[in-house]
């Protein structure tokens, strides 16, 4: 979902679950979420990525908009990126801006979630659980995993509140981690954005491994804020130029 310091591989075969495969509240999670980014919706993303090999530590911040209509990526771009203390040059920005929004126009970089209606049949589910002991208050767990092991897909846990279909909270691990990483996890919070749209608002992984005899660690969380309807994609789109997104 971030551009970041860390490299990432993908490239496997597509998985064949049917609708009868997976639980209904997937299914109605995977409705909801549709429904609520109907329309031109952005969004403001503020990314902190540290990564520390021995000694030496390299750390990245960034502040960006994304544009979305009917939930499909639109655009994205980088209003300021700072890496060890310095920041970058219009010319370096606008390079990630090329480089980040030809990766996802082609479906690259970000978690392909198993609520999306895209994605939902490329896993496969565990049954629900009730009152698990790692179950946020009111939600039910459901374990998900996939034959697809790329960069965009993994395993892990998704916990749905049952009233609204909205997910609390997902944890996962990539099948492919970034290079040099062993071990690694990441935590989606979910949240309502607006009154009628839940999306991701707080993301955080960890990843540990190792660079020829020295071993590291890698860091990043990102949170998501500023949320706006645009009544036109015209009128997202200024406000993203404008970065008043």
């Amino acid at each position: 979902m971030t551009g970041s310091l860390f490299l990432v591989a993908s490239g496997a075969q597509r998985a064949q679950a049917t609708a009868a495969s997976v639980p209904s509240i997937v299914l109605r999670a995977s409705t909801a979420f549709d429904t609520t980014l109907h329309g031109v919706v952005g969004m403001q993303r503020h990314f902190s990525t540290q990564v520390r090999v021995g000694p030496v530590t390299h750390d990245e911040e960034s502040d960006s908009g994304l544009l979305m209509q009917d939930g499909r990526f639109v655009e994205i771009a980088y209003f300021r990126i700072v890496r060890d203390g310095h920041a970058f040059s219009p010319s370096q920005v606008q390079k990630r801006n090329d480089e980040t929004n030809q990766a996802w126009a082609a479906g690259k970089v970000f978690f392909k979630e198993p609520y999306d209606d895209r994605y939902v049949r490329d896993y496969s589910f565990e049954p629900p659980q009730k009152n698990c002991s790692e179950c946020p208050a009111g939600t039910e767990a459901i374990s998900f995993s996939s034959t697809i092991h790329d960069a965009q897909h993994g395993s892990g846990t998704m916990y749905l509140d049952p009233s609204t279909a909205a997910v609390v909270k997902l944890s996962y691990t990539p099948y492919v981690l970034p290079s040099h990483a062993s071990s690694g996890s990441v935590t989606e919070t979910g949240g309502w954005g607006l009154p009628d749209l839940w999306y991701a608002v707080r993301i955080n992984g960890t990843y540990a491994g190792q660079m020829f005899l020295i071993s590291g660690t890698g860091t990043f969380s990102g949170v998501f804020d500023n949320f706006r309807r645009f009544a036109s994609l015209s009128a997202g789109e200024a406000a993203l130029r404008d970065q008043t997104i």
